[in-house]
């Protein structure tokens, strides 16, 4: 786990930021969709407490991990809940840390029961620390109420797992397409066609010649190169080169 900023440590760090001037360009693509303020301030934030790909915050830092529009978002709910004095014409107006870190962390815990942070807790049984951490899905978080002072999920007044935890939820695999499997009338056509390219005798190349030509009148980048080799010896065996042998130029 990262280590933990104490709040008195992370309010004197924003303390030391210099004021934003009202001035400061933004970029083209935030003028559509941001307040020129609350998103450089949201940017600037990030910078400031961004945590390590892979690294985990306890609960009551995962507002660490949220991106730019959810911080944004929360600076702007905070803003507009409360009556703040007009502000410095000069510079845009932050809120308190201590107003807006409500915000932050219900924009969190909404993130984890989304499925975008992935939560994981010790198991209380009956007040008594368990041994392993493991995942909290989120269905399973519904169920909770999120202590973020300490780090805890709470359900009827018990503590149901002790020193949470959050990081980025892993990104899914991507699936390959499924598609359908080759039929052997297929395969057989493909290496005919092929096979009529090249005159009686000729030993083309399988790998730099007769797969890639199978491919391509397959549609299929991904055939094994077994099928294919099944498939020569099966269709036109007449291609089949000798050990060691290449030719030296495909057919035209």
């Amino acid at each position: 786990m990262v280590g933990q900023f104490a709040l008195k440590e992370l309010e004197f760090r924003i303390a030391l930021l210099p004021p934003i001037p009202r001035g400061t360009p933004i970029a083209e693509e935030w003028h559509a969709r941001a307040l020129a303020g609350p998103w450089l301030h949201a940017d600037r934030l990030i910078d400031l407490w961004q945590v390590a790909d892979g690294e985990d915050v306890p609960l009551a830092q995962a507002f660490r991990l949220l991106d730019i529009e959810a911080v944004h978002g929360a600076i702007l709910r905070t803003l507009g809940a409360k009556d703040y004095p007009a502000s410095d014409p000069r510079y845009w107006f932050f809120p308190p840390l201590e107003d807006l870190l409500p915000e932050l962390q219900q924009s969190a815990w909404l993130a984890a029961l989304a499925g975008t942070l992935e939560v994981e807790a010790i198991k209380s049984v009956r007040g008594k620390r368990g041994k392993r951490y493991q995942v909290v899905l989120p269905v399973e978080l519904e169920r909770f109420e999120p202590d973020q002072e300490l780090s805890r999920l709470v359900h009827d007044g018990v503590d149901e797992f002790i020193d949470v935890r959050v990081r980025q939820a892993p990104a899914e695999p991507v699936k390959a397409a499924w598609r359908e499997p080759l039929s052997e009338l297929e395969l057989k056509a493909a290496v005919e066609e092929v096979a009529r390219a090249y005159p009686s005798g000729a030993r083309p190349s399988f790998d730099e010649e007769v797969l890639p030509a199978l491919k391509a009148r397959l549609r299929r980048s991904d055939l094994p190169r077994q099928v294919a080799r099944d498939a020569l010896k099966n269709y036109a065996p007449q291609l089949k080169g000798h050990r060691g042998y290449r030719s030296t130029k495909s057919p035209s």
